[in-house]
């Protein structure tokens, strides 16, 4: 189920990236309404956070477990992970931690970008918010 979310500050946009975690985020369609905002900036600023948002429920999940075990037969046939010393069934029961690890630490570092992308975001859009406040109140002067 979709819950629309309607972003009209930047303090609704650091509550988005909060609302992400590593291994569960709700989907959401988002609308921007910054009031300062053009129609054609609100939706690029639509865009970003989508993007960002996203990032955990990337169709590149689907065939990490593919790229690790690739990965994986590389250790094994490079020598890193040795097969002569360790046998044939250590070498597969290894390939289940290494696995889950991986794709415990890309999706850790992901969330994490993703959360860093969006409160940047609001940072700067809080900045140039700012900026455009006192270019308002110099004119009014």
């Amino acid at each position: 189920m979709s819950q629309r979310t309607v972003l009209s500050d930047t303090n609704d946009i650091r509550i988005v990236a909060k609302d992400i975690s590593v291994f569960s985020c709700r989907k959401r369609i988002f609308k921007a309404r910054f009031h300062h905002f053009t129609d054609a900036q609100n939706i690029e600023l639509e865009k970003a956070v989508v993007r960002y948002y996203s990032l955990n429920q990337h169709s590149f999940w689907n065939i990490l477990p593919g790229y690790t075990f690739i990965l994986y037969l590389f250790l094994v046939v490079a020598n890193i992970i040795s097969y002569t010393k360790l046998g044939l069934i250590p070498i597969i029961l290894l390939y289940i931690p290494f696995a889950l690890v991986s794709v415990y630490l890309i999706r850790t570092a992901i969330t994490w970008y993703a959360k860093k992308s969006l409160l940047k975001l609001a940072h700067d859009l809080e900045l140039q918010n700012a900026q455009y406040s006192f270019a308002m109140s110099a004119r009014q002067k």
